[in-house]
């Protein structure tokens, strides 16, 4: 049974550290939107992971529903953010926000 627990506290544990890590590198490479949606995609499935863990380690079928509803939520953020990305990309013709090409015109 200590293995059972021991192996569920390093999920626990990865997972929060990918969370964070996730979390520093998104402020980190703020000034590009690709690689914004893209880390915030990861924080959601890192959210996604520790809810399925903790369903499994409780034992309650309600957290793959809600788990199911954030990967949907997830799709539908991804699909947004990247017809958002092409549109700025055919308005400035670059992917930075460092480039202010939209606001001089």
């Amino acid at each position: 049974m200590a293995i059972f627990y021991t192996y569920y506290s390093f999920c626990f544990y990865f997972f929060i550290c990918y969370f964070f890590i996730c979390a520093v590198l998104l402020i980190v490479a703020f000034s590009h939107f690709l690689i914004v949606l893209i880390f915030l995609d990861l924080l959601l499935l890192s959210n996604i992971l520790l809810l399925i863990l903790y369903t499994v380690v409780f034992n309650d079928s309600l957290g793959y529903v809600y788990a199911l509803l954030l990967l949907g939520v997830a799709a539908t953020e991804t699909a947004v953010g990247l017809g958002l990305f092409i549109v700025y990309f055919k308005a400035t013709g670059s992917v930075s926000f460092l480039n202010d090409q939209l606001i001089e015109k």
